[in-house]
């Protein structure tokens, strides 16, 4: 049982790859540093990890030299900053490794610790999965507070995400989003909201409305420049930002009274 904790764990996952996934966790990342959160990003995604990569990042050490440590006994605790990037004021990252090698090696165990040392210092804590159902993403949907999948307007994708839906009543998950993706690619309009629904067999959550789709969003995310993704959006498509906050106030529990106040539920 998880000790009280001060912020939510929020997993987003996905079972396809390309679906939008890390953009969408560094968007509730700037989204909740915009509503002053602090915010830790976790980069569960072991293998090909690119939150801080997507930052710009100057990353020391990774989730890797935690399970090190922890291994060989050298482990005093997480939130000394030694394993933490700083990305800024607000937002800290703990990054997947730089070595896919490493990634294997990485128990749940040393998850769970992480988890247990990290839960009451931040706000929110997203974590980004890869598309893989193996031990380490399923450890991270144990101990989400929600646990957020991102699919698209795609026949594979939909799939996917039918069976996702599947495997998550058996095993009990009831704290699972939906939220499809229409900002990824606006020409793939193949099945109408009513056709997605009967194909997944539950009701979609949120939608990510096309207007969230941001040019030049490269150019912004190889400068290290989230805030700037933010301003941009609210700039051309306020409608949009503010589906994107409610989606994330939501995940929160939180109502929004007015700008900048806050009301939990």
């Amino acid at each position: 049982m998880l000790k009280e904790k001060k912020g939510k764990i929020i997993t987003i996952t996905s079972m396809k790859g390309g679906v939008g996934k890390t953009a969408t966790t560094l968007l509730l990342a700037a989204v909740y540093k915009n509503l002053n959160k602090k915010v830790l990003l976790i980069d569960l995604d072991l293998y090909s990890g690119s939150i801080a990569f997507s930052l710009n990042a100057d990353v020391k050490n990774s989730i890797y030299n935690v399970f090190d440590d922890i291994t060989n006994n050298r482990f005093k605790g997480i939130t000394n900053g030694e394993y933490i990037t700083h990305y800024d004021d607000n937002i800290d990252i703990l990054a997947a490794p730089k070595d896919p090698r490493q990634a294997g090696k990485i128990d749940i165990n040393s998850l769970e610790i992480i988890f247990n040392n990290l839960n009451s210092y931040y706000d929110v804590i997203l974590i980004d999965t890869n598309h893989i159902l193996d031990a380490h993403n399923m450890i991270a949907f144990e101990y989400s507070d929600k646990l957020v999948n991102v699919f698209t307007n795609d026949a594979i994708d939909l799939k996917g995400t039918k069976t996702f839906i599947s495997i998550c009543k058996n095993v009990g998950v009831d704290n699972l989003t939906l939220v499809l993706n229409n900002a990824l690619d606006d020409r793939k309009k193949y099945f109408s909201t009513y056709d997605i629904k009967g194909i997944i067999k539950a009701n979609i959550d949120y939608i990510i409305p096309s207007g969230v789709y941001i040019k030049n969003y490269d150019s912004y995310i190889m400068d290290g420049s989230l805030m700037k993704i933010l301003t941009r959006l609210k700039t051309t498509s306020r409608r949009s930002y503010k589906e994107v906050e409610k989606l994330a106030l939501k995940l929160l529990e939180i109502s929004k009274k007015g700008d900048g106040d806050d009301e939990e539920k």
